[in-house]
């Protein structure tokens, strides 16, 4: 027996050194790979080829340059936009030799590759797609007819693209608004005696003409009747994207008044529309007044009262479901009589004369087919452009995606199987799209009734009545947007994936797009955050990694106005890449990187002016850049650990389209201190499941709260789950389900819908304060600041650690937080991603389930928190001290770096006091007196110079150091005594103020590179006593060489700027790889941002330079 127990004894034994063994290796990983990130940690780069510029020695350097500094890969685009034409033309052999290039190279440097799915960024298209295989869309003609026997002609409606197919012909009694269209016609004139006024009023869209501004006049079109006449709705197709119109009436047709600015929709990538109905407004002369000149494609005023956005209700406009107004309130004179739709497609021959009888009245004729969309993709070359691919049709889509991914993938797999990783589609701004082959059918089988009945409804008509004819254009959106996830989206990402690849897939844009299933559908879902902008485009990214469980989620990152330019350094734009974290991005794609096409130029090739410029030719890029780049992957690594915590979840509803819900978005100000996730339907009821009082997804994360937004139409089956989850005890908020979904719905389920409803009223309440919906259900905030306002913050989770990531986001100054976490009994530990440094605090409280300390930070400084070990009774210090920074030292000790001189009573959990008293910390060591500088002739200076102070380079009185960028060294000898060197004294080098980043040598030691305020670095184990030499290689900006270069005559071989689809061609030295022409100037750049009397960046040293000290105790002291 006891043989027995002593085997069972040491088994156990094992197993827990065993499960101890494995949690130190894990912490002993994470740390590892945080001080240095694994290769697929590091931040990405979309690369930029412009206008066909491409060489294989400036991809080679390229690539080269990004492996030096740590970028981990590339996702190659070709852009044409403004750039005059290289040589290159997209998808030709030569192309495929660029890309196989490019991959081969990716290889060789370890960096992974990919590309976009076509030419430009937006979105799937191509000059092999043809009108056949293009988006398409629902057009129609009216004619109204008498009845009896009907032999008529019905006007073709708009062909686009040379394309059009007939779907069904329908006749209905006449309204008797359309016979008054049809009788009372306008006399229509326009302040532009050259606009095509039969162009714009035949019905169709196809063509186009211009009204331009005369004068000071704003341009106008005028209406004019013979009789009074009463208009309920108005539709204006144009190009202008800040276009404007007004409805005026006039009782004498000279002097209008205004009565309405007009609704306004975007249609497509260039189009826009009016579509807006009201009640009736009736006069003589009706008048439409533009803000600017505009190009017209079509302009109606009818006295229809047209359903409410109908281009929004049809999937042409994206307009998202919980921002649809109501339908409208029709008069019973303005809707049809379902019952009373003839269908005469049998009617009609090839030719569109239909020959019919009908009974003795007057009757509409509606002639529908689709034609193409007129999308292209975007921007593109002229040989890679082409109509955007159908999005609703797998055998479109996948002809298109052999046109050329499928080309890509065949040419690169076999010689760089393993750089080639992924293919991207981007953004999607190609409008809408309701109609695709045997779309009817497919509609018929999901909703068991026939669509082509209910087509007036896409002319605008009510049918039946507002409810009815609301069910059945919510039924046909959803049916637009799931088919354009499934056939666009998701079989993208199923191509991709047999070959071996991943996808990016930005899931937005302006489209029937459901954003969170689409993200649902791609690989790793990608966002995108502009530079000093708030950020308002990665919730559907971040949304749909969290609830699918995708661990990587990228952002097109720091995408900047031409105001940036080459001013863009990595410490301007750092705040903005922290606040992404914070929502939830963790891989950095940049945007941009320009590929260098030829090697002899600087700074170079630009995304014509767009972008931040994270260019290989940037002056900081092997210094700020690879630091910085290190941060980002610091970060990147532990924003991947584990999974999100989030306390709420918001329901986004079931109609289409839809997107996701912002904070402030939700009702009654939702305290920072909560984080939310968006959720849709698919993963509210196949994905989470009820365990106790939370709904948990199987990658661990739980949410506490359910809020229903948008959800008083939902189906059957939703309202059954979500009764589901209120019966379980889950606390929900928000919208009380109200209207069964759909149009065709049995007695039963409305009863049984009905029966849930009442239920869920007491069950579904209202926000009235989150603060105490909080309290009621004892939620404790996950995270909270109790000496200010709450910060944005992300946490994630593993089975080990909490990881929290805040930063200070002021401007100016050093701020102390006094946070509060949600973890208890472990020890906070600092992660410091700009220095790989670790500290574990001593200055905590454990507090419940609560864990409190003092986090300071400077302006733009950011730090993660980490908790993954117990405290296990350790003794802390529980009140800290601005002027003392607490920690444990490796042997478990309390050890206090106290920056001032003094005596300081501290507190310890133990209920001892540690009394320190300190008099001999140093005071500063002022670095003053003259220094050695030496400029770089390729940067505009050759030589040495003394400087007897430090000074602005802007302001030095030769041209040459006031006009240099680049990088400049100052040498300095100091002497030291011991007394600042000993080993209990800290020292660190303050470089007060530099333009824009110092990397340090001291005794020709390399200390490291200081890029972001207060510009300070650790020197205490460089100095020694007595001389030590100091050097600071000091680097600015482009902006100065370019300024001074303007003012000399251009030596570029008549460079110039193109329009935005560029017909010129590069000149040939550069094409050809050659130095410039010579000349004064030396620099060259494709986009021009400064003039001769531009004002000059601060630049160089500026100091004051000094060495701080504090000194290092531990407790207990001797």
């Amino acid at each position: 027996m006891y043989g027995i127990l002593k085997k069972i004894l040491v088994f156990v034994i094992l197993i827990l050194v065993s499960a101890c063994s494995q949690d130190i290796i894990k912490k002993s990983s994470l740390k590892e790979n945080f001080i240095s990130p694994p290769q697929e940690a590091k931040p990405k780069t979309w690369m930029h080829a412009m206008s066909g510029n491409m060489t294989k020695e400036g991809l080679t350097k390229d690539l080269e340059s990004m492996a030096e500094v740590g970028i981990g890969g590339l996702l190659l685009f070709n852009i044409t936009q403004g750039i005059p034409n290289g040589k290159i033309i997209y998808n030709s052999p030569e192309h495929h030799k660029m890309i196989q290039h490019a991959a081969k190279e990716a290889e060789r440097l370890g960096l992974s590759f990919g590309v976009h799915n076509c030419d430009g960024w937006s979105s799937s298209g191509g000059p092999w797609v043809t009108p056949e295989e293009s988006m398409k869309m629902v057009v129609w003609s009216e004619t109204v007819v008498n009845g009896g026997d009907v032999d008529v002609l019905l006007k073709e409606p708009t062909r686009r693209e040379g394309f059009y197919q007939d779907i069904a012909v329908l006749a209905y009694p006449a309204l008797a608004s359309e016979l008054d269209d049809a009788a009372n016609k306008p006399t229509i004139v326009a302040s532009d005696v050259n606009l095509d006024l039969t162009l714009i009023s035949d019905g169709n869209i196809d063509a186009e003409s211009q009204l331009k501004k005369t004068e000071d006049i704003a341009p106008w079109i005028q209406f004019n009747y013979t009789h009074p006449k009463t208009i309920r709705s108005i539709k204006i197709i144009f190009n202008d994207r800040h276009a404007t119109a007004i409805l005026q009436v006039s009782d004498d047709g000279v002097n209008f008044k205004d009565v309405r600015k007009l609704f306004k929709v975007r249609t497509g990538k260039g189009e826009w529309a009016i579509n807006d109905h009201f009640e009736g407004i009736t006069s003589t002369y009706f008048r439409l007044k533009f803000n600017q000149h505009i190009t017209l494609k079509e302009v109606q005023l009818t006295s229809n009262y047209f359903i409410n956005n109908p281009l929004g209700r049809t999937a042409i406009a994206r307009t998202e479901d919980k921002d649809l107004a109501p339908i409208g309130t029709p008069e019973k004179a303005m809707v049809i009589d379902r019952s009373a739709i003839r269908n005469m497609t049998d009617g009609m021959d090839k030719t569109g004369r239909l020959k019919i009888n009908l009974p003795d009245k007057k009757w509409t004729v509606l002639r529908f087919g689709y034609t193409s969309t007129g999308a292209f993709n975007n921007p593109a070359s002229e040989a890679g452009r082409g109509l955007e691919v159908d999005k609703l049709n797998r055998a479109a889509f996948k002809n298109f995606f052999d046109g050329f991914v499928k080309k890509v993938i065949d040419s690169v797999k076999p010689i760089a199987p393993n750089a080639l990783q992924y293919v991207e589609i981007d953004s999607y701004e190609m409008g809408g799209q309701n109609w695709t082959t045997n779309f009817d059918s497919v509609f018929d089988s999901k909703n068991g009734y026939d669509i082509k009945t209910f087509l007036p409804l896409v002319a605008g008509r009510f049918i039946e009545s507002a409810k009815a004819s609301e069910a059945v254009l919510s039924d046909y959106r959803k049916v637009i947007s799931n088919l354009m996830t499934e056939n666009y989206f998701g079989y993208f990402t199923e191509l991709c994936n047999e070959a071996g690849l991943k996808s990016y897939i930005e899931p937005y844009g302006f489209g029937p797009l459901n954003d969170l299933d689409i993200g649902g559908k791609t690989d790793i879902p990608m966002g995108e955050f502009w530079m000093n902008r708030p950020i308002t485009q990665t919730a559907s990214a971040v949304s749909s990694a969290h609830i699918y469980g995708k661990p990587v989620i990228s952002a097109e990152s720091f995408t900047s106005t031409p105001e940036i330019n080459w001013k863009g350094n990595p410490a301007m734009a750092k705040t903005s890449g922290d606040l992404a974290w914070t929502y939830g991005i963790n891989e950095f794609m940049f945007h941009r990187f320009a590929h260098q096409a030829n090697k002899h130029v600087e700074p170079g090739m630009t995304m014509n002016r767009w972008g931040f410029h994270f260019d290989r030719t940037q002056t900081w890029w092997k210094n700020a850049g690879a630091d910085w780049f290190k941060y980002i992957a610091r970060g990147s690594y532990l924003l991947r650990q584990g999974h999100p915590v989030s306390d709420l979840l918001v329901y986004v509803g079931e109609g289409a389209p839809n997107g996701s819900y912002h904070r402030n978005d939700l009702e009654s100000g939702l305290p920072k201190t909560v984080n939310f996730d968006n959720v849709n339907t698919d993963v509210l009821v196949n994905r989470l499941k009820i365990k106790g009082n939370e709904l948990v997804l199987p990658e661990g994360t739980s949410y506490k709260i359910l809020l229903l937004k948008n959800s008083k139409v939902i189906s059957l089956s939703t309202i059954k789950r979500i009764y589901e989850i209120a019966n379980s005890g889950i606390p929900l908020y928000g919208d009380i389900p109200k209207k069964l979904a759909g149009y065709k719905n049995t007695e039963t389920d409305i009863r049984e819908f009905s029966s849930i409803q009442e239920i869920l009223v007491s069950l579904i309440k209202p926000v009235e304060d989150w603060n105490t919906v909080l309290s009621n259900h004892n939620i404790i905030p996950d995270l909270s600041v109790n000496n200010g306002d709450a910060f944005d913050y992300v946490h994630r989770k593993t089975a080990t650690e909490d990881i929290y990531f805040f930063f200070n986001p002021d401007t100016t100054g050093v701020k102390t937080f006094d946070v509060s976490f949600r973890v208890a009994n472990k020890i906070p530990e600092l992660w410091n991603p700009l220095t790989g440094n670790i500290i574990k605090k001593a200055d905590f409280i454990n507090q419940g389930d609560v864990t409190i300390t003092d986090i300071t930070l400077n302006n733009g400084a950011s730090i993660f928190v980490i908790f993954r070990e117990e405290t296990n009774m350790i003794e802390s210090v529980t009140k800290s001290n601005p002027r003392i920074n607490y920690s444990f030292s490796k042997d478990g000790k309390i050890k206090a770096s106290v920056l001032e001189n003094g005596s300081y009573d501290v507190p310890l959990s133990s209920g001892k006091t540690w009394n320190i008293s300190i008099t001999d910390i140093p005071k500063p060591f002022k670095i003053e007196g003259a220094w050695d500088v030496t400029f770089n002739k390729e940067s505009g200076y050759s030589g040495t110079l003394k400087f007897d102070k430090l000074t602005d380079w802007k302001d030095h009185p030769k041209d040459s150091i006031r006009y240099y960028s680049g990088t400049a060294t100052y040498k300095k000898k100091i002497t030291l005594p011991k007394e600042l060197v000993a080993d209990d004294i800290q020292a660190i080098l303050d470089l007060g103020n530099i333009y824009i980043v110092a990397e340090v040598f001291i005794n020709n030691k390399n200390v490291g590179v200081s890029w972001m305020p207060p510009y300070q670095l650790d020197v205490s184990d460089y100095l020694t006593a007595g001389e030590n030499s100091l050097e600071i290689k000091l680097t600015n900006q482009w902006s100065n060489k370019l300024i001074g270069d303007e003012r000399y005559p251009a030596n570029d071989g008549g460079y110039k700027l193109d329009g935005y689809r560029p017909q010129t061609k590069m000149p040939e030295w550069y094409v050809n790889n050659e130095p410039r022409p010579a000349g004064k100037r030396t620099t060259f750049t494709t986009a021009p941002f400064y003039k001769k009397d531009s004002p000059l960046m601060p630049s160089g040293l500026v100091g004051p330079v000094e060495i701080k000290f504090s000194k290092q105790v531990k407790y207990p002291s001797k």
